[in-house]
């Protein structure tokens, strides 16, 4: 979610537009895996269905955001120009979340995920660890979510700007195991691949590991001053 000195008066749209690619060829993999694939049913679409889907939207939004540096660093001449995008594809990235969250809130029941409860209704320790690291995702992403906010970080000094902004990283990991916690079992089971179709909790889980590895190379091998 960082920001830069400059911001391109396109980038809102532009990141709107990935947006609206992002989760339509989403809801289509939903769709095929979940309702055609796996016999959901239609009535789920509304909420059930369209939230995996926000999950996902979100996290590769967020993705989108940490990857542009590091794409930048590699190939300059195709991505730096691409760097005003930094800030409205994590903060995008980060209301579609909180969306998903609330949904999330909404359906959370032993009738729409069994797994993640007990017999008395509680949750389990699956479901509560997963609950957990999406809570502190969420609460992170939300604190770098507000020093975006120009007003508020004009009250900082650049360092502290910076190292709160780093925290997205941190926020990150933790929904790496908030999908893990939530998916690992699932992903054991050979039915989890019929037809090719991995679980989107899979898909979001590998593109996060995917972006954390590209972060962590460019921390091994810091840009040489000339």
């Amino acid at each position: 979610m960082e920001e830069i000195k400059q911001t391109s008066p396109n980038g809102w749209k532009t990141t709107v537009i990935i947006f609206a690619v992002v989760f339509v060829i989403s809801f289509a993999y939903a769709f095929v895996r979940y309702n055609v694939l796996r016999d959901v049913p239609l009535e789920q679409i509304p909420l059930f269905i369209t939230n995996k889907v926000l999950a996902l939207s979100s996290t590769i939004l967020i993705g989108f955001s940490f990857l542009l540096g590091p794409l930048a660093r590699f190939w300059p001449c195709t991505f730096e120009q691409k760097l005003y995008l930094r800030k409205p594809l994590g903060v995008f990235g980060f209301s579609i979340a909180a969306l998903h969250g609330v949904i999330s809130l909404a359906l959370l029941s032993p009738a729409y995920y069994p797994k993640f409860f007990l017999e008395s209704g509680k949750l389990n320790f699956t479901g509560e660890i997963s609950a957990l690291f999406g809570t502190l995702a969420l609460f992170i992403f939300s604190v770098v979510s507000v020093t975006s906010i120009p007003a508020v970080a004009s009250q900082m000094n650049p360092k502290q700007w910076k190292t709160i902004q780093r925290l997205g990283y941190l926020a990150f990991s933790f929904v790496l195991l908030h999908v893990v916690a939530m998916g690992f079992r699932g992903w054991l089971e050979s039915t989890s691949y019929l037809y090719g179709f991995v679980s989107i909790s899979l898909i979001s889980a590998l593109f996060i590991i995917a972006v954390l590895a590209l972060r962590l190379i460019v921390i091994i091998f810091p840009k040489r001053s000339e």
